[in-house]
């Protein structure tokens, strides 16, 4: 037999040895699945979370069972009131501090339903004034801007779990890349739930968004008239609620003058803070701003807050 015979021979022999060995090793692999290599040590397996949409959405939103479960808050003796304000939501990992990602704001939700009664700004004027009687502590969802996230993601989700919420917006930036349109504004102020309850409401935030303490009293009128004005028209509500944007002139004597000279029930305000249904000022409503951090960071955060 020739020297090349051999090395031909040697070379099938090698080739044969190699394809056994990587049949075998991908034969391994499958014995050994990787689901089994990281052993769940809880004592109960946690509640399946699962993409759901339907017809009317282009984007499926991810709802925990066990928040659409809890009827029922604590009763407190001397109630809170804690409203809370977001910006935006967004799938998957935040890259800025007023970004909050879909996964936590479900445990935020989760939260907020097993702690407090969720009301909208008409129910807290009424508590105010003694039309209208809670016992337990309630807070009010808020969200800033008007940010295209509120129709795609908020929306859907809060309808599935029936909860209210409060979209203060910008009339000047709807329609711009990035935010909501005029019909999805509309869309939402116009949703009912099956029972005929109306869960979203619309407020300002103003014209152009401008730090409304630093403008002249002149200047202020026209933030919050015309704005008032546009969104009353657009959404055939009435607005009876303003949030300062960034909180500037919180308190200040021309903010508050303006906003009930402008026919505002309620003005609020970035300032942190919860009250009880004797201090609150409806001039001056403090909220809770959310960031971006985890829900166990936001529950120790609110437990604070409120003393609990």
């Amino acid at each position: 037999m020739s020297f090349h015979s051999h090395r031909l021979i040697l070379s099938i022999c090698l080739i044969s040895i190699l394809v056994f060995s990587l049949s075998a090793k991908s034969l391994s692999y499958q014995t050994q699945p990787e689901e089994n290599s990281a052993p769940l040590l809880a004592s109960e397996v946690p509640h399946v979370r699962y993409w759901d949409s339907d017809n009317s959405f282009n984007l499926p939103t991810t709802i925990v069972h066990t928040v659409q479960d809890v009827t029922k808050v604590p009763v407190r003796e001397n109630p809170l009131i804690a409203p809370i304000l977001y910006h935006n939501i967004v799938f998957g990992r935040t890259g800025n501090v007023y970004n909050r990602d879909i996964y936590n704001f479900e445990h935020d939700l989760a939260f907020f339903k097993r702690n407090y009664l969720i009301i909208d700004f008409q129910e807290l004027i009424d508590i105010k004034e003694h039309r209208k009687e809670i016992h337990s502590d309630a807070t009010i969802i808020t969200f800033d801007d008007g940010d295209l996230s509120i129709y795609a993601i908020v929306f859907p989700m809060l309808k599935v779990l029936q909860l209210k919420a409060t979209f203060f917006i910008i009339p000047n930036f709807i329609g711009e890349v990035g935010y909501m349109s005029w019909e999805q504004v509309k869309e939402m102020s116009d949703y009912r739930t099956p029972q005929g309850v109306k869960l979203f409401s619309f407020g300002s935030h103003s014209l152009t968004h401008r730090p409304l303490g630093d403008l002249s009293k002149e200047e202020i009128v026209l933030e919050m008239k015309e704005s008032r004005r546009i969104l009353q028209e657009k959404t055939g509500e009435p607005i009876i609620t303003i949030a300062l944007p960034f909180g500037n002139g919180a308190g200040t004597a021309k903010i508050m003058e303006s906003a009930q000279e402008c026919g505002y029930l309620a003005v609020r305000t970035s300032q942190p803070g919860a009250s009880t249904i004797d201090t609150i000022d409806l001039m001056n409503i403090k909220t809770f701003n959310v960031e971006n951090y985890s829900t166990d960071v936001l529950v120790q955060k609110m437990l604070k807050l409120t003393g609990r």
